[in-house]
């Protein structure tokens, strides 16, 4: 199967030059975490931005700075397998499909590839072999901002929630802490003595005012933002099972139980891109 079947062709994207506001307002319109840039002028793919990027660099308003300049790209004539290669290889979950001339024509994502390929070809394959086992797990009372850093140095973008007994209590994804976050403009002063050979006095002291954009999270545990009666999946499924759940609620990843509800690990539908190149984990 080629990427120009699977490809979306509509989708939300800015232009450059513009502004962080710009890019939020659309995410916000279109509930996007990430979307590409193209140049005014020739449509030509410029870069593409995310969510985190702004979080990254929360003191930087022109978008010129905030874009990846040279993201992966694929072509419409291309396999889509090359496009699985490409998405597992750089950790992303959308690709831009550009023609010869660099020009924007789509975007194909893991999402469209779990529904119109994954899903339709190999309904009966189990999930057992695409299931993470190494899982990184905070406790439901976990400041946000501690738990926003375990996730960045876990290098995962969701983290089950578990309760002082051990039981999964719920699950908190990248996406809610950035949804939480918010960008404070903050003004300090410092202050630099007289120079040499000036009379030292109050006066000729120098005070300079300096005002930038912090990142900020609520003063919250994780209790308090996590998803609660979280949907789960059990061992035994099969990819057709794990990818109707998900379509019906918007999620690409489930937290994988016992029958008794113990936590084994995650399936994430990323993971399910695998049995195209039949390199389960």
């Amino acid at each position: 199967m080629k990427v120009k079947e699977v490809m979306k062709t509509e989708f939300a994207q800015a232009s450059v030059p513009g502004t962080r506001d710009t890019v939020l307002q659309i995410m916000s319109d279109h509930g996007k975490t990430a979307i590409p840039l193209v140049k005014k002028d020739t449509q030509e793919l410029a870069g593409m931005v995310s969510r985190l990027d702004l979080m990254r660099k929360a003191d930087e308003d022109q978008l010129a700075l905030l874009m990846d300049r040279n993201p992966p790209v694929i072509s419409q004539t291309n396999d889509v397998e090359e496009a699985v290669r490409i998405l597992l290889d750089q950790g992303i979950r959308r690709l831009a499909v550009v023609d010869s001339k660099r020009r924007l024509k789509g975007m194909i994502t893991v999402h469209q590839i779990i529904r119109k390929v994954i899903s339709v070809q190999y309904v009966d394959e189990p999930i057992t072999p695409f299931v993470e086992r190494q899982v990184t797990a905070v406790w439901e009372n976990t400041p946000l901002k501690a738990a926003y850093t375990i996730m960045r140095l876990a290098a995962t973008d969701v983290l089950p929630v578990i309760s002082e007994k051990g039981d999964l209590v719920g699950i908190i994804s990248v996406s809610d802490i950035i949804n939480l976050s918010e960008i404070v403009r903050e003004r300090r002063s410092t202050s630099s003595a007289a120079s040499e050979g000036t009379d030292w006095s109050w006066d000729a002291t120098t005070v300079l005012y300096i005002t930038t954009n912090e990142l900020q999270l609520p003063d919250k545990p994780v209790t308090e933002v996590m998803i609660s009666g979280i949907i789960t999946t059990y061992e035994q499924a099969t990819i057709g099972e794990v990818t109707k759940i998900m379509r019906r609620h918007d999620i690409d990843q489930l937290p994988v139980t016992t029958a008794q509800g113990e936590l084994v690990g995650i399936i994430r539908d990323k993971n399910l891109m695998k049995i195209l190149l039949q390199k389960p984990p």
